[in-house]
């Protein structure tokens, strides 16, 4: 069996396992939960005791019990499975994820400290102001230095660890003085002169200065480290603590604890933001290896005896595989050429797809996009120089990681984005498509489009490459929003213009009456006094009167269209037809008019009165402009399409000139003289409107004067026959 397989069987036994314990915690027992108290006792169960209150809050029904324990009693806890959830520091965490065979942590804790959020801690070393032979790492060497315990990542493994950078073995060449929890009695150590020099935790100090209980100007820090996060620091930063699930929780119960904790608003606990998505501990697997520190301290030793009488298979096998290696070794030499033929067809392979994705960089660069290419698993970013130019900053001025382009997120948009982020890694979207603003150098936010795919997953199937461009949108957001706002105003101002027509018609049409009254009262009294010129004149007036107020009448329902006339419903389109038809009877009666209805006649949603109006203006104009010793034959064609209902109204009358197709439908517009046909030219342009109103538009096509006109309209039926049933 290869080390794949036995590593592939031992998961599968281990999840096996897991599976089967995941029930052995009754539900009506109280929920246990082991804190590390790195700090006093009471003090740390003071802080922690909210957590119990929250997962409650969100768990109702579940008790909750928060436990301060030091390292001894939290092993014996895990050991015992006396607990089921556990929150302790990350050296720890590897500590017993190897003894126990625990997988990843639910959640990393994210704290409180100088005012800023800290998902990462580091470590301090620290003696008195007033010892001017200790300076560097290389002062430690022979000195009494007080720690909390071996076992303490932040109070002693991180500092171990940069002495061990600078070939310097702390447990050989100086003295331990070790004073168990909490930190706090390190420090007293160092005060009290028990020792020279103390390892503690990050964070540490500055809270005991800001309690009282210490004047941080009687101190002074070793191998100082420059962070923008904390003012005292000695050591490289680690991921927080993790809050892990031990093997007895049910499945259900440690998704509700884990989501919980990942939507815990800041400040439920004292000094405490919240969690966050788990952190990679690799980081801390390597420190605990180089320093050989639990689990990485004991080797096994095995004696040829031992070996024989464990393995006498193997070690049968093995003795028969040399005698067959020296067998296959000549073999083994045009094999070993073969493969340096294929390592430099590979090497050579690798240089083409090296060259290929330069290209394709260059190609976007060229093209004025950024490129930026992730590594999902360390969180390391390549951003190439146009996509930093883009927001301002020079090649080595902006951190290549994700952290730095998350942070530089507009803080409305971190949101939205980080969740299309997650929607398309959990494969919701096809592809990563999002707009949002960022911050440039100068401070002021420029929209920015990405785009991005993976390319590249773990074993396990997790995304762990992505590539992707940034594009400056900034200037099309610019005349987005113009535009958006110049739409908004046109459409206040349609709205003004049309109160003001239907005020300005239906108010004038008053004083109008009373002209026209007054005219005619004068054509009564004053006809037989009046000479011919006169009479002409007064009825040049009472005919220019007539047609001012069949104007105003049509511009006044030109202006009730979607505002005084009904409001849309769903009606059948053949009894609407029907209607018109009987309207028109008289004058198709008196022209001889022949008129053919065939088609579909869909049922819709629509202004009844409107739709009467519109169907009524196209079949008079066809009645009325009709050629002259030539009864009219109108066609009305209706058939549905996609959604849509298409009614043509075909004549046999006048025609129009193709060159006033585009005047057809604008206002008081006439392509004939009053003298040959009467009118106010208003009838299409209402025509237009009723169509407008209904989404839909209208056309007509002729052939030429005395060739005949056919106009068409075309509105939404108000569903989809493909998908919706029609309404009755």
């Amino acid at each position: 069996m290869t080390k794949n397989a036995l590593i592939k069987s031992s998961k599968f036994l281990l999840l096996s396992w897991w599976l089967l314990a995941s029930f052995a915690v009754p539900a009506d027992e109280p929920v246990r939960i082991g804190v590390l108290a790195y700090r006093p006792k009471p003090q740390t169960l003071e802080q922690w005791q909210a957590l119990s209150k929250v997962l409650h809050q969100a768990i109702p029904e579940r008790e909750f019990v928060v436990e301060a324990l030091n390292y001894d009693e939290l092993e014996a806890g895990v050991e015992n499975k006396q607990l089921d959830f556990v929150l302790t520091n990350p050296g720890h965490y590897v500590h017993i994820r190897y003894q126990h065979g625990f997988s990843a942590p639910l959640a990393t804790l994210v704290r409180r400290e100088n005012g800023r959020s800290q998902d990462m801690f580091g470590g301090v070393i620290f003696a008195l102001a007033e010892r001017g032979d200790l300076n560097a790492l290389g002062d430690l060497r022979g000195k009494k230095i007080a720690a909390t315990s071996q076992d303490s990542l932040g109070g002693f493994q991180m500092q171990a660890y940069e002495a061990a950078q600078a070939s310097l073995d702390i447990v050989k060449a100086s003295q331990l003085v070790l004073t168990g929890m909490p930190h706090d009695a390190v420090l007293e150590a160092v005060l009290s002169g028990q020792a020279d020099i103390g390892f503690i935790r990050s964070g540490v100090l500055e809270d005991l200065a800001t309690r009282g209980q210490l004047e941080l100007g009687r101190i002074k820090i070793i191998n100082a480290q420059t962070s923008a996060n904390f003012a005292l620091l000695s050591t490289q930063l680690y991921p927080e603590w993790p809050f892990l699930a031990m093997p007895t929780v049910e499945r259900e119960l440690a998704k509700k604890v884990a989501g919980s904790l990942l939507l815990m608003s800041p400040g439920r606990i004292p000094g405490i933001d919240g969690f966050t998505i788990p952190a990679d501990y690799n980081s801390v697997e390597q420190l605990l290896r180089t320093l050989r520190a639990k689990p990485f301290d004991t080797v096994p030793q095995f004696t040829l005896t031992d070996i024989w009488q464990r393995y006498p298979t193997p070690v049968l096998a093995l003795s028969a595989g040399v005698f067959l290696v020296v067998l296959l070794s000549l073999s083994l030499f045009s094999v070993n050429r073969y493969l340096a033929a294929e390592r430099r067809r590979v090497r050579e392979q690798n240089i083409r797809l090296a060259d290929s994705e330069y290209r394709w960089k260059f190609a976007l660069e060229g093209a004025d996009e950024g490129v930026w290419d992730w590594d999902i698993v360390s969180g390391e970013v390549f951003f190439s120089p146009r996509w930093k130019s883009m927001i301002g900053y020079e090649p080595d001025e902006f951190a290549n990681t994700f952290e730095a382009w998350r942070d530089s997120l507009h803080p409305d948009d971190t949101e939205r984005v980080l969740q299309t982020l997650s929607d398309y890694f959990d494969g919701k979207n096809k592809l990563y498509w999002v707009e949002f603003r960022m911050r440039c150098k100068d401070g002021r936010h420029k929209w920015i489009l990405a785009k991005g795919m993976v390319v590249a997953h773990t074993p396990e199937g997790k995304p762990q490459r992505m590539l992707g461009t940034h594009v400056d949108i900034d200037k099309h957001k610019q005349i987005e929003q113009e535009l958006r706002q110049s739409h908004d105003a046109l459409l206040r101002s349609n709205v003004d213009l049309e109160q003001f027509a239907y005020s300005v018609s239906h108010d004038m049409r008053q004083p109008l009456r009373m002209v026209s009254g007054h005219l005619q009262f004068l054509e009564r009294n004053l006809r037989e006094s009046l000479d011919e010129d006169a009479r002409q004149n007064l009825n040049f007036a009472l005919e220019g009167a007539k047609r001012m107020d069949a104007m105003i009448v049509s511009l006044l329902e030109y202006s009730r269209v979607g505002r005084k006339t009904q409001q849309k419903s769903w009606i059948a389109s053949d009894a609407v037809r029907d209607e018109v038809l009987q309207f028109v009877e008289p004058l198709a009666a008196q022209c001889q008019a022949n008129i053919r209805c065939q088609g579909d006649w869909p049922i819709l949603y629509a202004s009844r009165d409107e739709l009467s109006r519109l169907l009524q203006n196209l079949l008079v104009n066809a009645l009325h402009y009709r050629q002259e010793y030539q009864a009219p034959v109108i066609d009305v064609s209706s058939e549905v399409s996609d959604g849509f209902w298409r009614l043509s109204v075909r004549d046999n009358g006048i025609g129009i000139d193709p060159g006033q197709f585009e005047r057809l439908f604008q206002f008081f517009s006439r392509l004939q003289a009053r003298q040959r046909f009467e009118g106010t030219g208003m009838g299409l342009a209402l025509c237009r409107r009723i169509i407008e109103h209904h989404n839909g538009k209208i056309w007509v096509d002729s052939a030429g004067e005395g060739q005949g006109s056919c106009f068409t309209f075309e509105i939404p039926l108000g569903y989809s026959p493909t998908s919706d049933s029609q309404p009755t």
